[in-house]
């Protein structure tokens, strides 16, 4: 790999600098589900405008109510991740033109810089899904191992650790009515103990049965769930063309969604899509993706700088269940994966 080549990487690198931050950071469960917030360089103040009832009987006389609006502003941060790199692309390009040639491919149609650079990215897009958004916690980066330090988990809190935190604060809880106590969920009882999870929540607050929400799971809850209903009616419980599950009981108003990056974890999280906020940058010039020369012309150093965090609008429109039924899992003591 002559130092020609690594120019054609660093050229790709500036043209497609863009295309590339959207693609480590977007087009993945998280803003396939939850609510993107963009072009957010540092923090984004959040508010859940809450109005108690207004409506009352005509009179002719002026009687006008006040204090009726309650306003709790929440703030999301994003944080910058960062990714250094040296590494030889001469090592890959041989193992690509033979892939590619192998399957009939024009190599000039799938330039190799291309193909090197996006794969950085998707792997980026792979750490920030399943390490940092539910368990990411940046106090790692005082208390963690070494490699917790470096790991994304410890650039931000993602919304498992920001949950355990309003638990421990008691800002959900069952006197709060935002935590609904279920004890381990499997596949003996996932049908019996989501839909008593729902009913409760719409017992606290009647408005549940009238909005469309969902019922964010990992797919071990999403599978314990198909097995259990399977052997509970003889039958799947999703349409089996687009395999989208309406929790049994709810008129189709909650949907199961299970998401990749939750692990096997047995916590489970109700609320609208709106209410999973996750913030990114994508537009300022504090995100970078830079190729260069470090001294070796076989060499390519790669920086690449990203801004991502998470957080709940309001703890008034979720429900979870208690952080405890993770005691005997992987999640989130399993670590960062491979």
């Amino acid at each position: 790999m002559s130092a020609v080549n690594i120019t054609q990487i660093q050229q790709y690198a500036e043209k497609h600098r863009n295309g590339l931050i959207q693609l480590a950071v977007s087009n993945n469960e998280l803003t396939e589900n939850c609510q993107v917030l963009a072009g957010v360089t540092d923090k984004e103040t959040m508010t859940e405008l809450e109005f108690k009832s207004l409506v009352k009987p005509y009179a002719k006389a002026w009687d006008p109510d006040s204090d009726k609006a309650d306003l709790t502003p929440r703030t999301l941060q994003v944080e910058i991740g960062q990714v250094e790199l040296e590494e030889e692309p001469l090592r890959y390009r041989k193992t690509y033109l033979g892939n590619i040639l192998k399957k009939g491919v024009n190599p000039e149609e799938h330039p190799f810089e291309k193909e090197f650079l996006e794969g950085i990215m998707k792997r980026i897009n792979n750490d920030i899904v399943f390490d940092a958004a539910f368990w990411g916690d940046k106090a790692l980066r005082q208390s963690g191992t070494t490699e917790q330090k470096k790991s994304v988990a410890a650039v931000n809190d993602g919304w498992m650790t920001i949950l355990n935190k309003e638990i421990t604060a008691g800002n959900v809880s069952v006197a709060k009515k935002n935590l609904i106590a279920t004890g381990v969920i499997d596949k003996t009882n996932a049908v019996q103990k989501l839909k008593y999870f729902y009913r409760k929540a719409a017992e606290y607050n009647p408005a549940v049965r009238a909005k469309d929400t969902n019922l964010y799971v990992s797919y071990a809850i999403y599978d314990a769930y198909c097995d259990n209903y399977q052997a509970l009616n003889e039958a799947l419980p999703y349409n089996t063309e687009y395999e989208k599950i309406n929790l049994e009981g709810s008129a189709g108003r909650c949907k199961i969604v299970p998401m990749a990056g939750m692990r096997d974890s047995k916590r489970i999280i109700l609320t609208e899509e709106w209410n999973m906020a996750y913030g990114v940058d994508t537009l300022s010039d504090q995100e970078r993706v830079t190729v260069f020369n470090p001294g070796n012309p076989k060499v390519m150093g790669f920086l690449g700088l990203f801004a991502f965090g998470f957080e709940f609008v309001s703890l008034k429109a979720l429900w979870t269940n208690e952080k405890t039924v993770d005691d005997d899992s992987g999640s989130p003591a399993s670590g960062p994966q491979a």
